[in-house]
């Protein structure tokens, strides 16, 4: 089990610039050498729609502060609210892993097996 390092709630923006989206960050423990980050919606708004934004936002909010890279040293996973499950076969989490050529990819992660 991961002890929790880091918490906080975050507002990034949407395509309507007067109800910003809003999630719940975790931190834990480093596990093999990435740090786990657990993203939860709190809002309406689809978290995989704005994925690149929410990951900016985090970079700039927290990693830049303690000079680390989110897409090299951390373990990205987004719980999915109703939209998203409903438009990415009905799992309840994804990871969120990183390309080289700065693009992004989704694969279903198990939750109960990180914290």
């Amino acid at each position: 089990m991961n002890s929790l390092l880091f918490e906080r709630d975050l507002l990034y923006p949407t395509q309507n610039i007067i109800d910003p989206g809003i999630l719940h960050v975790k931190l834990l423990s480093p596990a093999n050498s990435r740090i786990p980050v657990i993203i939860e919606p709190k809002s309406i708004h689809s978290a995989v729609d704005n994925i690149r934004t929410i990951l900016d936002v985090l970079q700039k909010e927290i990693f830049d502060r303690v000079n680390i890279k989110i897409s090299e040293n951390t373990s990205v996973y987004l719980k999915l609210n109703e939209i998203d499950k409903h438009n990415c076969g009905g799992f309840e989490c994804m990871q969120i892993v990183f390309k080289e050529d700065n693009d992004l990819t989704y694969i279903p992660a198990d939750l109960e097996d990180i914290v």
